[in-house]
């Protein structure tokens, strides 16, 4: 697959590499398409760069249901908490499947627990269309089966939920001694809820962190640099890192 990106708009699209682009900005043909060139020109004279797509090109065209967890905090979250090619991650709200595909990229492997059977489809078919095979996708909530996982299987455990501590109360003997659990949450309310259940069972937990991940785009043209208006990404949600004890 390829990207084709225009230069005079910015928009983004992808060439499965199969007959004519046709677009707003006219249409380029497949022979052009299928050469080497890195820039190539549409019948209307609009210039379009050529790349090949690498994986976060072709994450951005995942097929979308609920709000997908952004690269700027599964970044941080993959860098903070150690993971690598040999981690193996237990995830609770599967959403679009963008954090599970993410994941999978990295990681040995990753199990996700998905309760909205609409849901559940659709990162099945995100998985299919990224050709993901180390990703396991139960229709469950993880609530009921996460003390039957294996024991210390894991190294991650990445909630996406609104209540946690419904995770948290359970036996976690699925994950490692000092393997990472991430809470993904909105509100304030939320990460006070969780810090008092953790200074409550501090034997178990040890809260290691709070963070908050601003993006902010820039413009740079000419002698006109600064912020893009209307492109900063600031509240998404808080991220809590909690170690295991």
């Amino acid at each position: 697959m390829k990207i084709l990106i225009s230069k005079k708009t910015g928009l983004f699209y992808t060439y499965k590499e199969d007959g004519d682009f046709h677009c707003k900005e006219g249409t380029l043909s497949e022979s052009e398409l299928k050469s080497e060139k890195s820039l190539i020109l549409s019948n209307m004279n609009k210039e379009f760069l050529v790349f090949n797509a690498n994986n976060y090109d072709l994450r951005q065209k995942i097929k979308r249901g609920p709000q997908i967890i952004l690269p700027k905090d599964l970044g941080y979250i993959i860098s903070r908490t150690g993971i690598t090619k040999e981690s193996k991650i237990l995830e609770a709200g599967g959403g679009s499947g963008a954090a599970t595909i993410f994941f999978s990229q990295i990681a040995k492997y990753v199990h996700t627990y998905e309760i909205v059977e609409e849901h559940y489809k659709l990162i099945l078919k995100n998985l299919k269309l990224m050709q993901i095979e180390n990703a396991k996708i139960n229709f469950g909530d993880l609530t009921q089966f996460i003390e039957t996982e294996n024991k210390n299987e894991f190294d991650l455990l990445f909630l996406d939920m609104p209540q946690p501590i419904t995770i948290l109360e359970k036996n976690l003997d699925c994950l490692k001694s000092g393997s990472y659990i991430v809470c993904y949450l909105p509100s304030i309310s939320q990460i006070e809820e969780i810090s008092e259940f953790i200074l409550k069972h501090e034997n178990y937990f040890y809260l290691e962190e709070i963070s908050e991940i601003i993006l902010r785009h820039w413009k740079v043209k000419g002698k006109i640099s600064r912020p893009e208006h209307r492109k900063e990404i600031d509240h998404t949600a808080f991220l809590i890192f909690i170690r295991k004890i």
